[in-house]
This record gives C-alpha cells, sequence and structure tokens, in this order.
C-alpha cells in the first residue's frame, strides 16, 4: 500500500513539473499555481503539497531541466580523459540551451526581471552558477593531478569555458534564428573549444 501511494505522489509531482516546465516557458513567471493546477490536472491543493510557493516550483523546474538533460553525472570521478569528458558535457550543456523550453524560459526571465527580481536570482542560482560549480569542482579535480597547471582559478576558468560552448546555436538562438549549424558542425565547434581551452590552461599536449 505504501508503495503504491509512493508511486501516485511521485506521478503526481511529474505531471505538476511536466505543466510547470511547459507554462513558465510559454508564458513566464506570470502564470497562476491555478493554470499550473489546471493544465496538469490535479487541484491546486495538490501542487502545494509538492511544492510550497511559485518560487519554489519554478526552481525545482531549472533544476529538473539540467538533469534530465544528463548534465547530473559526476564528473569529479569520470575517469576518462578529460578532453573526453568535456567534449561530451560540451555537448550537452549546448543541447540543453538550444531546447524551445530552456530558450524561452530564458528569454521571459530576461524580459520580466523588472517585474519578477526573484525568478532571474532563481534562474542564476540554480541555471549558470550549479553548472559553474560542478565544472569548477571538476576542473579542481585536474588541477591536483596536475594535469591543468596554469589554471589559478577554477571558477574562472569554468565561466569561460561554458561561454565558449554557447557558441553561433545558442547565440542566434537567444534572437529566435536558427543558426543552421548541423550536428557535425556543432561537435567540431564544441571539441575546438575544449581543445583550446584544455591547452591553454597547460593540459599535456599528448593527451589531446
Amino acid at each position: 500500500m505504501t508503495t503504491h501511494l509512493n508511486q501516485r505522489k511521485e506521478q503526481k509531482r511529474k505531471q505538476i513539473l511536466k505543466a510547470a516546465i511547459e507554462l513558465f516557458s510559454k508564458q513566464g513567471y506570470g502564470i497562476s499555481m491555478d493554470a499550473i493546477a489546471e493544465h496538469a490536472k490535479v487541484s491546486k491543493q495538490t501542487v502545494y503539497a509538492h511544492f510550497s510557493s511559485k518560487d519554489h516550483l519554478f526552481e525545482t523546474c531549472i533544476i529538473d531541466k539540467c538533469m534530465t538533460s544528463g548534465l547530473n553525472w559526476d564528473l569529479k570521478n569520470d575517469k576518462r580523459p578529460a578532453h573526453e569528458v568535456l567534449c561530451e558535457y560540451g555537448w550537452l550543456f549546448q543541447s540543453m540551451l538550444l531546447g524551445e523550453e530552456a530558450r524561452h524560459t530564458f528569454q521571459n526571465t530576461i524580459r520580466q526581471s523588472d517585474t519578477h527580481p526573484e525568478i532571474a536570482k532563481i534562474f542564476l542560482e540554480q541555471g549558470p552558477k550549479r553548472n559553474i560549480a560542478l565544472l569548477s569542482d571538476y576542473l579542481a579535480t585536474l588541477v591536483q593531478n596536475g594535469d591543468l597547471p596554469c589554471c589559478e582559478d577554477t571558477e574562472a576558468a569554468s565561466m569561460q569555458l561554458l561561454l565558449m560552448l554557447h557558441g553561433r546555436p545558442v547565440y542566434w538562438g537567444f534572437f529566435g534564428f536558427d543558426a543552421g549549424e548541423d550536428e557535425t558542425t556543432r561537435r567540431t565547434y564544441i571539441n575546438k573549444c575544449v581543445e583550446v581551452f584544455l591547452r591553454g590552461y597547460g593540459y599535456p599536449s599528448h593527451l589531446l
């Protein structure tokens, strides 16, 4: 009985998250909890039983998007060569940013930041800052292993790499345009970004 109840609760939670992600991306933070409940086909009481506030729900949507995009694996304990790890991470990161929901959520956050400054803070904390911290921890292990001898600030280095990884497709996408790059072109760009980044911080050339 307990297992069945837990499964039902988890199913309701997924319904709410799916509905919230869709509505936040399309209509922004101004969407009401009533509308989210209706779209999820649950009561508003059920929404609040899982999420204490709209801020909490929005924050969970951002975290969930990162996790379902594959960006939540344990980088620090990944024993593959650094360029393989970072190229895979770069591909997943750029692909997430190119997704329609992520792009619309970003655009709505910027557009509504004056009237709802709290959502910009949540977006920064659970999106960019979370990814910077994850990547910084990984780079720190490379520094400790002597693989990045020229890297003195892993947080700043993480920011550099993440901004490089946006590339033309993401930049163009912010303005609603398709850069027209196929998968091969995108992967070539990402791999080159990683190579330039690693070389710049002293990564052994024979490992590239």
